[in-house]
């Protein structure tokens, strides 16, 4: 584990937590393969949507050519991107020296972890926050257009993109009990939304997202307080996210709160690995 704090047990078996939350989530209605050095995520349904197409949780020093092995699935087509992921530091070294030269590019994302109280910002103005119940198709479709406007802004955006994370978000729900958060206006507009999934004693928090006319509001900071309330009203010890270490939300998430308790690095490329 790479920690960022002080490196106590505690905060790198919280930051495990995290993360192997994050795995499960991503996992749910995937072809999942276990090797002795990766979990290997495939979705041939949604070949756009690298976090559910790659190797997760890279242990070890695997050689180029298992790592292209593993992500060779038979019968299957190569996504248009491909995503490896890695926590042990001495793996991370090793991945370093082995995919830059490839024309990898490199981040760190942070496991970050509710300590003390649960906090409460204020809800803006106009705004109600909702659990978004998985039968209500035009809340859901609002939440699904108030996404898109947030996935616009990213470099990776199209709507062939945005659809297929709509649709695993949906399956997220169906199958592992995921739920929606919304910010919604009295017209029923969704101006901000987070995926919630409470599971084996941690609260994980993903997909937070305001659309860009109602930024600095506060929605972002509502939403984050008003999940981990749930999670703790639910029984779970772990209330947790994840974020990029150079972001901003990452800030928002500190005042907060949350704080880091542990490093992932992942590696992103577009294409197939190429041969060693």
């Amino acid at each position: 584990m790479v920690n960022a704090g002080a490196g106590e047990p505690r905060e790198a078996d919280t930051a495990e937590a995290i993360f192997r939350a994050e795995d499960e989530l991503l996992s749910l209605g995937c072809r999942v393969g276990v090797t002795p050095f990766a979990l290997v995520l495939h979705d041939p349904s949604l070949p756009l949507i690298y976090d559910v197409n790659g190797l997760r949780d890279v242990r070890g020093r695997p050689t180029l050519e298992q790592l292209r092995r593993a992500c060779d699935v038979p019968g299957s087509s190569v996504g248009r991107h491909l995503r490896l992921v890695a926590r042990a530091p001495e793996t991370v070294r090793h991945l370093d020296a082995l995919l830059l030269p490839l024309g990898f590019s490199r981040q760190v994302c942070l496991a970050m972890a509710l300590e003390g109280s649960t906090p409460s910002p204020p809800i803006p103005h106009g705004l109600e926050l909702l659990l978004v119940d998985p039968d209500d198709d035009a809340l859901l479709r609002a939440v699904a257009a108030g996404q898109d406007l947030v996935r616009r802004e990213e470099p990776w955006y199209g709507v062939e993109v945005s659809r297929q994370m709509d649709e695993l978000a949906l399956r997220q729900m169906r199958l592992g009990g995921a739920e929606f958060l919304a910010a919604v206006t009295a017209r029923g507009a969704v101006v901000g939304s987070l995926l919630l999934r409470c599971s084996g004693g941690v609260a994980f928090i993903a997909d937070v997202g305001t659309v860009p006319r109602e930024r600095r509001r506060g929605v972002a900071s509502a939403l984050v307080a008003a999940a981990a309330a749930v999670g703790r009203d639910r029984g779970c010890a772990t209330v947790g996210l994840t974020a990029r270490r150079d972001g901003n939300p990452r800030r928002i998430y500190g005042d907060l709160g949350f704080v880091a308790v542990g490093e992932s690095v992942d590696w992103l490329r577009a294409g197939p690995l190429p041969l060693g």
